[in-house]
């Protein structure tokens, strides 16, 4: 080969981004820092329960748990995005949109509302097991926490009304 096929050689990091560059794919690289940066900028208690869900020409859609985090985080959602813009500099985000939705407990951690259930006075703790395993397969914590709720209500109201502990069964 000639001396003019031969490049001098580049880091990785260098090479990877002269590539996305050619490609055209730099700026959804970047954006995806988003994710990976969320946590540190909002702080775990937000974090738990508002997580970024998805972001396309500037608008930033974050899904919250319930609307009290709708409501909390909206009158945030300025601030919140001048932050995630001067941490993801250039300033990407133009509009922030939250929506109820499902947050992922992998990224946001244990929902403190899933580790503080009603207690189960008065019922048979075998039945409280029975109903704890079989709302451990719902994914969406705030439902899964008022049906719990409901159905230890409707255990303890058969209890004190018949003297036993009733309560619908599942398959």
């Amino acid at each position: 080969m000639s001396p003019q096929g031969w490049r001098q050689p580049v880091t990785m990091a260098e090479a990877i981004s002269a590539a996305l560059q050619r490609l055209g794919l730099e700026g959804r690289f970047r954006q995806h820092d988003l994710w990976r940066v969320w946590s540190a900028i909002v702080g775990p208690q937000i974090a738990r329960h508002a997580q970024p869900h998805s972001f396309r020409q500037g608008r930033l859609v974050v899904h919250v748990t319930d609307p009290i985090w709708l409501h909390h985080l909206s009158m945030m959602r300025h601030k919140l995005a001048a932050a995630l813009n001067e941490k993801l500099a250039p300033a990407e985000i133009r509009e922030m949109i939250l929506r109820v939705g499902e947050v992922p407990e992998t990224l946001a951690g244990p929902s403190p509302k899933t580790t503080l259930a009603e207690p189960a006075q008065g019922i048979d703790p075998t039945r409280v097991s029975e109903i704890d395993a079989s709302l451990a397969l719902l994914g969406d914590a705030p439902f899964r926490d008022a049906l719990r709720r409901l159905w230890l209500r409707a255990s303890r109201e058969s209890a004190t009304s018949s003297g036993t502990p009733e309560m619908p069964r599942t398959k």
